[in-house]
């Protein structure tokens, strides 16, 4: 009996490590599946990251190219916008204002300035009568006359707006007068420049409606040193092939044109008309 009992015990024994060892081999089985299930999945997950990763940097991409379109588009609509623009305000100005009209170009005698503003009659040599500018110049005009006056000079208008009518009668006055010789200081009508309305002739107190010695007033130095400031210059200078010297006669034609007929010591009649006409958009700015 207790020979048959040590034989159970051997065997119950042998069972359990039978078992020990199998229950251990299954755990060890089922933890090294575990764990290649883990280290799959990262690297699963890995790739899928990468590729995510790949498709966002293409796409970034993408977006980017597609804001340069859109940057390149915006800036075609501005470029085209203000060529429209410009092209309008270009269409809203008269083109008459800049032309060469003294012996060249012809103002028919329907031509009026598409506004005209009395100029005040503190400004003028002969206050009892009216003198008229194109509205727009106007502010210009009065800015350059109260600068005159600020620095203590005597700066007066004799005359600015004539009609084709206006200049015709002059003209012919002039003609009876002095003949042929009118022609070297007096345009004939549709030429003159005061029909523009951007034109005035200047005197003083002391020299009056002959103009003789105005070239030698203070005024007229102050002219020559200042009125491009304000967008006028001297139309005909000494030795200009168009008229005689006329120190008193100033045009409008904008504070650029001005400007640079100034520092280039140019005439304006020196210029060629499409370069002249490049100014004009911005003749009133």
């Amino acid at each position: 009996m207790l020979e048959v009992g040590k034989k159970n015990q051997r065997y119950i024994t042998l069972v359990v490590m039978v078992f020990a060892v199998t229950g251990l081999s299954a755990g060890g089985y089922l933890y090294y599946n575990t764990t290649q299930d883990i280290i799959q999945n990262t690297i699963y997950l890995e790739e899928k990251t990468f590729d995510l990763g790949n498709k966002n940097v293409l796409l970034a991409e993408e977006l980017k190219k597609e804001q340069a379109k859109n940057g390149a588009f915006e800036t075609q609509i501005g470029e085209i916008s203000g060529t429209v623009g410009k092209l309008d305000k270009l269409s809203k100005t008269d083109k008459e204002l800049l032309q060469k009209y003294s012996k060249v170009y012809f103002l028919n005698e329907h031509y009026i300035p598409e506004s005209l503003a009395l100029i005040s009659k503190d400004f003028l040599y002969e206050s009892k009568k009216e003198a008229w500018i194109h509205t727009k110049v106007l502010p210009y005009l009065e800015e350059l006359l109260k600068g005159a006056k600020n620095s203590g000079l005597d700066l007066k208008i004799i005359s600015a707006y004539r009609s084709f009518g206006e200049q015709s009668s002059l003209k012919g006055v002039y003609t009876v007068n002095y003949g042929s010789g009118a022609n070297t200081f007096s345009a004939d009508q549709g030429y003159s420049e005061h029909q523009l309305g951007t034109t005035v002739d200047f005197t003083t107190t002391s020299v009056g409606a002959t103009f003789s010695g105005f070239s030698k007033t203070p005024e007229y130095e102050w002219l020559e040193k200042n009125a491009y400031k304000y967008g006028f210059i001297l139309s005909y200078p000494k030795n200009n092939a168009y008229y005689q010297y006329e120190p008193w006669h100033w045009r409008f034609v904008g504070e650029s044109l001005a400007k640079r007929l100034n520092e280039e010591k140019q005439n304006f009649y020196d210029l060629e008309q499409r370069t002249i006409d490049s100014y004009l958009i911005n003749i009133f700015d």
